[in-house]
C-alpha cells in the first residue's frame, strides 16, 4: 500500500500532468503566433539585448524546458541527434570567434538566436504540437497577412507600425515612383517579399489528403501574388515567377491537365483586366512592376512607358555589378569578417557602396570566407537531404518545403535576410519533424488477372 501511495506521489518523467501539459502546449502555440507573425520591432527595451515578445517567449519556454529534467534531456537530444546540427557546427563556431575578436556580441547573438527558435520549434512541434497543427496555423496566418497587406496598400500605413515599441529597427514608410511599398510585419519592403517567397508553396498544399496543387487555393495564391506586387521589389517580383513555376511542375500528376487550363485561362483573363485597367493607377502600377523586371533582365525600357527613371534602372543594375568587386576590396580580412556593429561603406570603382542587398555577400563582409562558405555549405546540405527524401518518399509536403527553401534561398542572393531568416528555418523545421517513410509502389495482384474475353474476337 504504501509503495502505491509512494508511486502516486511521485511526479512520473513520463507522464506529465494534464495541466502541466496544457500550459506547454499553448505556451507553444504562442511561440508559433509570435514567431510568424510579430514583427521584430515590438517589444521591451533592455541594456544587453532587446526584449522582442518572440524573445521573451522563447525564456518562457527555456525555463519551462530547464525545471524538468525529462523535457531538458529531450531537448539536448533535439540539438544534438540532428545531423544538422553537425554541418551547422562551424558557422556558429565561426559567428563565435568573430565576436570574440571583434568584441562584438551581436555578431554571435542575433544568428544563435534564430538558430535557437529553430531548434525549439523542432521540439515543440514533436512535443505536442504536431506537423498538421502547425501547418494550419501557418495558412491561417498567412491568410491574416495577406489581408493585412491590402489594407496597407489603401492606407499607405502598416497595421503593425502601431506596435512599435523598439528604436532603431522599423525604418518606416517607403515610397518609389509615387507609389507606396507595403511591408507588412517585416522591417522592410524586401523582407516581406522573402517572407512571402518562403510561404506561397504552403497554398498548394492539402494538409487532409497530403497531396500538392499549385491551385489549391486560389484566393491564398493570388492574394500572395498580389502582395509581392505590392511590395513595388522587382526581386521578389523574379522570384514569384520562379516559385510558381516550380509549384506548376511539382504539383500531382492527376491535376496537370486541370492545370494546363486553369494556367491558360488565367493569363487570358489576366491580360484583358490589364489592358482595361491601363489607363487608370492600378493598372499602370502592374505594368510597371512588369516592365521594370523586363528592363532589368533583358537591359530595355520598356518601364519609362510607365513612369520608372531609366537612370534609377541604370544605377541599379551598375550597382548589381559593383557587389561582385566587394570580394577585392583589399581592407577587409578574408579570414576574419567586420562584425554586425560596424557598417560598411566602401569606394569601388569611384562609387561609394553604402548597403548591401545580398545575403551572401553581407555575411562575408560580417563573417569573411569561413562564414560565408560554411553557411552555403549548410544550405546545399538541407537542399540536398530534402530533394533525396522528396524523390525517396515522394511526400507532397516535402516537394512544398523544397519549393518554398529554394525560392527563399534564391531570393537571398539578391537581397539581404533583413530579420527574415526565421522563415526559412521554419521550413527546415516542419521537414525534419514530417513523416518521411519510403514510397512503395502498390503490388499487381496475382489473383486478379486480366482475362481476354471469349466475346471479343481478334481484328
Amino acid at each position: 500500500m504504501s509503495n502505491i501511495k509512494t508511486l502516486n506521489n511521485e511526479k512520473s518523467k513520463y507522464f506529465k500532468a494534464p495541466r502541466e501539459r496544457v500550459i506547454f502546449y499553448r505556451c507553444s502555440l504562442l511561440y508559433i503566433f509570435a514567431l510568424y507573425i510579430m514583427p521584430p520591432y515590438f517589444g521591451l527595451e533592455n541594456p544587453l539585448f532587446d526584449l522582442t515578445v518572440v524573445r521573451v517567449v522563447i525564456i518562457a519556454l527555456l525555463c519551462a524546458i530547464a525545471f524538468d529534467y525529462q523535457r531538458s534531456t529531450d531537448f539536448v537530444d533535439v540539438v544534438l541527434k540532428q545531423k544538422m546540427t553537425w554541418v551547422l557546427f562551424p558557422y556558429v563556431f565561426v559567428v563565435f570567434y568573430t565576436m570574440v575578436l571583434r568584441v562584438d556580441f551581436n555578431a554571435f547573438f542575433n544568428p544563435f538566436i534564430d538558430i535557437l527558435c529553430m531548434y525549439l520549434l523542432i521540439y515543440v512541434i514533436k512535443d505536442c504540437v504536431g506537423v498538421d497543427k502547425t501547418l494550419k496555423m501557418l495558412i491561417a496566418f498567412l491568410y491574416i497577412l495577406v489581408i493585412l497587406g491590402i489594407e496597407e496598400s489603401i492606407t499607405t500605413v502598416s497595421p503593425f507600425s502601431y506596435l512599435v515599441t523598439l528604436d532603431g529597427i522599423y525604418t518606416g514608410r517607403y515610397i518609389r515612383g509615387g507609389h507606396y511599398r507595403i511591408m507588412g510585419n517585416c522591417i522592410h519592403s524586401l523582407g516581406y517579399g522573402l517572407l512571402l517567397m518562403s510561404a506561397m508553396p504552403l497554398a498548394g498544399y492539402d494538409i487532409k489528403e497530403k497531396t500538392f496543387n499549385v491551385y489549391r487555393r486560389p484566393l491564398l495564391l493570388f492574394g500572395i501574388i498580389a502582395n509581392v506586387f505590392l511590395t513595388g521589389s522587382r526581386s521578389s517580383l523574379g522570384v514569384v515567377f520562379l516559385c510558381y513555376g516550380m509549384m506548376f511542375i511539382l504539383s500531382d500528376r492527376k491535376y496537370l491537365k486541370r492545370n494546363c487550363l486553369y494556367t491558360f485561362a488565367g493569363i487570358i483573363v489576366g491580360a484583358g483586366i490589364i489592358v482595361l485597367l491601363q489607363p487608370t493607377g492600378a493598372g499602370k502600377y502592374i505594368m510597371l512592376q512588369i516592365t521594370s523586371l523586363v528592363d532589368t533582365i533583358f537591359n530595355t525600357s520598356f518601364s519609362v512607358k510607365y513612369g520608372a527613371n531609366l537612370e534609377q534602372l541604370g544605377q541599379s543594375a551598375a550597382y548589381r555589378d559593383l557587389l561582385k568587386k566587394v570580394f577585392k576590396v583589399k581592407w577587409l580580412n578574408p579570414v576574419l569578417g567586420i562584425g554586425r556593429k560596424r557598417a560598411f561603406l566602401c569606394e569601388i570603382d569611384g562609387l561609394v557602396v553604402a548597403s548591401i542587398d545580398s545575403f551572401y555577400i553581407a555575411d562575408y563582409i560580417r563573417y569573411a570566407y569561413p562564414g560565408m562558405i560554411s553557411y552555403i555549405v549548410y544550405l546545399v546540405y538541407m537542399g540536398v537531404v530534402m530533394l533525396k527524401d522528396m524523390i525517396r518518399t515522394r511526400s507532397a509536403l516535402i516537394r512544398t518545403l523544397f519549393i518554398g527553401a529554394v525560392s527563399y534561398c534564391v531570393h537571398l542572393y539578391i537581397a539581404d535576410s533583413l530579420m527574415t531568416m526565421k522563415y526559412l528555418y521554419v521550413l527546415f523545421t516542419i521537414y525534419i519533424c514530417c513523416d518521411k517513410t519510403p514510397y512503395v509502389a502498390a503490388e499487381k495482384s496475382r489473383y486478379f488477372k486480366k482475362r481476354k474475353s471469349r466475346y471479343v474476337k481478334k481484328g
